[in-house]
């Protein structure tokens, strides 16, 4: 991992503050995660480009080293509690990994074509697209006509059965193709791709709300494994963005996890399409800035 040499130069005469500065935004992430599943990447990557000026690439692999100790304290905790759906963190998982090895050779490939500051635009639009999808797709009602999931309706064999979530006739192949999608997204954006998952498990799997945060924080925890080792191989990762994060986020994922399980599941949605919105605007005012600027 690189040092404090690596960060834009501004940051280097208030270095108290930017630790602080980071551990409060680890404990807001770590409540996020543990109330959400989500591994905070989504939020941490585009705010520590838009509000701290670090390049994306070293933010992205920032982001996934901190995402891997954020979610693994969030994931045992629901693990205990029963919110984990074993079988399908596995087969998602392995899609997963292959899908971020791919999404961060695409990286690498379109900052070369591009240069810093067209990829810069690119990869705030896409955070965009992204975002605003997902925030969407948790908001409106997940129940379909029939009451099968989307991944029950598939016609592609094999199919398996989710025993946890009580769940027949799930397609093997659509379910190993969402995995490879999502993470082909966390290599490319350096997300830990809860933000993603959280939807799919919803609306395409059919889990319950509080399965679906216990599972993608698994998922998640696995993404951001690879993800951490492909940046980290190259140098793009800090110990002094990493270590304030995890420090501040050990103590919210408790708290995120206890109010997860006492908010009522509605409620769960609809908070996290709001945070993803909020988020959104924020890469959204700053894309027209960048624009405007030009």
């Amino acid at each position: 991992m690189i040092g404090l040499d690596q960060i834009p130069s501004y940051l280097h005469d208030w270095p108290a503050l930017l630790v602080a500065a980071m551990a409060l935004m680890g404990l807001v992430v770590g409540v996020l995660t543990g109330l959400f599943g989500v591994g905070g990447a989504f939020l941490i990557t585009p705010m520590l480009n838009v509000l701290l000026g670090i390049p994306y690439t070293l933010a992205a692999g920032s982001s996934l080293s901190f995402t891997l100790g954020n979610s693994s304290g969030a994931w045992a905790r629901h693990m205990r509690l029963g919110n984990v759906a074993i079988k399908t963190v596995t087969i998602l998982a392995g899609s997963a990994v292959c899908g971020t090895i791919l999404g961060a050779d695409l990286h690498v490939h379109l900052k070369t074509v591009f240069g810093v500051q067209t990829f810069t635009l690119l990869m705030h639009g896409m955070f965009l697209i992204v975002l605003l999808t997902s925030a969407y797709l948790v908001w409106r009602p997940s129940a379909p006509a029939s009451g099968l999931s989307l991944l029950q309706r598939l016609p592609v064999p094999p199919r398996i059965t989710i025993r946890a979530a009580r769940l027949r006739n799930i397609s093997l192949p659509g379910l190993c193709a969402v995995g490879l999608a999502v993470g082909v997204l966390t290599g490319l954006l350096g997300i830990g791709g809860g933000v993603l998952f959280v939807p799919v498990m919803l609306l395409v799997v059919g889990l319950t709300v509080h399965q679906t945060v216990g599972t993608s924080l698994g998922v998640v925890l696995f993404g951001s494994l690879a993800g951490a080792i492909l940046y980290g191989a190259k140098g793009e990762a800090s110990l002094w963005i990493v270590m304030p994060l995890l420090i501040g986020s050990s103590v919210g994922v408790q708290i995120g996890s206890w109010l997860c399980s006492r908010l009522h599941a509605i409620r769960i949605r609809r908070y996290f399409a709001l945070l993803v919105v909020g988020v959104a605007a924020v890469i959204a005012i700053d894309l027209v800035s960048k624009l405007l600027a030009d």
